[in-house]
């Protein structure tokens, strides 16, 4: 879409949440790593929102909901397979060296 302003704002705001989090979780309320987590939780759903907000603004209907066809899904597994399998290779090496 040649939009980079959009996901550009989403993380600059998602990375301040972030940190923000980090540090009231963590330092104030003493919640440890499970704050961290949450924190983290709460700039992704942030930069999410965001993110559709920016596609609303480009005219896009950024929260209908559509199942993909037949030919989408194809597509979407010719780019995520390669990726998919590595990461399975990953998790699968780690959870046979753990057993």
């Amino acid at each position: 879409m040649k939009d980079s302003c959009g996901p550009l704002k989403a993380l600059a705001v998602a990375s301040v949440v972030n940190g923000v989090g980090d540090v009231v979780l963590c330092l104030f309320f003493n919640y440890g790593i499970a704050g961290a987590a949450w924190a983290t939780m709460a700039s992704q759903i942030v930069a999410g929102f965001m993110m559709i907000e920016s596609l609303k603004d480009k005219g896009y209907i950024g929260y209908a909901i559509a199942v993909p066809s037949a030919n989408e899904l194809l597509q979407i597994f010719k780019l995520a397979a390669p990726v998919f399998m590595m990461m399975m290779s990953k998790v699968s090496n780690i959870l046979y060296i753990k057993t």
